[in-house]
This record gives C-alpha cells, structure tokens and sequence, in this order.
C-alpha cells in the first residue's frame, strides 16, 4: 500500500514538474532570444568600431558614421549619415532588407551610382566582412533606426548651424565632403552654391536650361526642386546621381535649415 501511495506521490509531481516546464518554456525560450539579441548588438558594436588595445581589427564604421552612429563629424574622411534616423527606418519599411543590402554592396543600393563612396563589404564581392559580421551590424543599425524613428522631433530652425547638421544627418558629406567640395570627376563642389548653379556634373541632367532658369529666378526654389527629385524635374525620370529626398525622408523644415546651410553658410571656397 505505502509503495502504491509512493509511486502516485511520484507519477504526480512528475507531472506537475512536465506541465510547470511546458508552461515555462516560452519565457525560458524569450529570455534565451533576448540574451543572444544583446550577444548580437554588443558583438555588433566591436565590429561598428572604433578599434581599440582590445580590439584592433574592426569594420571601423565609427571613423564615417560617428563612435556612436550619429553622423561623421567634419574631420570624417567621409562623412557618413546618422544611423539613428527616420530616413533609415522608412526605407526599412519599404525594403525591410535595405540596411543588410547597403552594408553588404554599398552605397550603390541607395544612389545608383557606382563610384558611391560608401564601400560594399560583403566578402561575396570581395569585402571583407562575414555574413555573421553583417548580419550583426544589420541588427545594431535596424534598432537605432527604429529608436530614431519613434522619437518626435522638434522642429528644425531655419538656420545656418541647423542646416549644418541636416546635412551631416542625411549623409550629403559623403559625396560632397564635409567642406563641400566634392570629388572631382564623381561628385560636384558645392561651395559656390550660392553664386552659380552647378553645371559641371558626371550625369549632365537633360532639362539643363530649365534647371539654369529656375536657379535665375529662385535658387532656394531650384535647390529644394533638385533635391527632392532632380531625376523628375530635371532628367526625364532617369538617375542623375544624386538622391532623391522625399519629405517622408528629409522633412520640408530640415530642408529649408539645409538649403539656407548651403546658400549661406561660409565654406571656405
């Protein structure tokens, strides 16, 4: 009788151990994700950069998009947009596979262009990157993309030192230099902006008479015309190289702060 009452004892806690187990497993499970999520991000940032005693050899994203992914400063040898931007997250949502794509084949996925100075580093076209090195920095760069995202912004003034920073922010430094002159052959100086339209370009834009036009009548007009959609208003909807900034992407007050940047601003020329 004692051994049967024993072996119920046991066949029950057997079973309230299953049942408490099954019900706890996906908590177990969740904690487990989170915990290699946070693996992922912290190995991501070693990768990001900069290099350090410790780690010597990284991707050393840091020296283009700042040590923190929030835009090169003017000593960046290019200077790369902030990471932690609404910009980025919106063309998540139309591709949700865009930051893999740009880290893995450069910047030719955003511009078109093949002389982007944005490198590709998948070692598949001869990068120097892992697909586990990518696939982290595609992790890091899609949470700071969302955190950008889902915070409000404060209108931007319309400001020489405002439109500085929209610049650096929506990544223009890394065609045209942090001191806006370019690069010759690939991307136009810009530091004369404000005296003579530009018409010195790799990709001559066929409606050149009217761009000429419209900068004779209004040069922040033209300006805000060519950088939303050049390749509409200016080439007959082919690519004329330079980005297109829709306002879901660049907001009509940063663009007023970065045409005054450009039309105002002293750049040493």
């Amino acid at each position: 009788m004692r051994l049967k009452t024993l072996g119920a004892i046991v066949v029950t806690a057997l079973a309230l151990f299953t049942m408490f187990y099954w019900l706890t497993d996906n908590m177990r499970m969740g904690d487990s994700q989170v915990a290699l999520e946070e693996e992922e991000l912290e190995y991501a940032m070693t990768v990001f950069g900069p290099p350090d005693e410790n780690n010597p050899a990284t991707a050393n994203c840091a020296q283009c998009h700042g040590p923190d992914g929030r835009g090169g400063g003017p000593d960046a040898p290019v200077a790369g947009p902030n990471l932690h931007s609404a910009r980025v997250a919106e063309r998540l949502r139309i591709n949700p596979n865009y930051v893999h794509l740009v880290i893995s084949y450069g910047g030719i996925v955003v511009s078109g262009d093949p002389n982007s100075r944005m490198p590709a580093w998948s070692t598949e076209v001869g990068g120097p990157l892992t697909v586990q090195q990518i696939d982290a920095l595609t992790a890091l760069v899609t949470e700071w993309a969302e955190e950008g995202a889902g915070q409000s912004q404060a209108p931007v003034e319309n400001t020489v030192e405002a439109g500085a920073e929209v610049y650096v922010a929506a990544g223009c430094g890394s065609c045209h230099n942090a001191d806006l002159s370019g690069v010759e052959g690939a991307f136009p100086n810009i530091q004369n902006l404000a005296d003579e339209l530009v018409t010195d370009l790799p990709i001559v834009p066929s409606d050149l008479d009217q761009m000429q036009a419209d900068y004779d009548a209004d040069p922040r007009d033209f300006l805000a015309k060519w950088i939303r959609d050049s390749w509409t208003n200016y080439n007959g909807g082919e690519t004329t190289g330079m980005p297109q900034y829709p306002d879901t992407q660049l907001p009509d007050d940063q663009l007023e702060a970065l045409i005054t940047f450009l039309l105002e601003g002293d750049h040493g020329s």
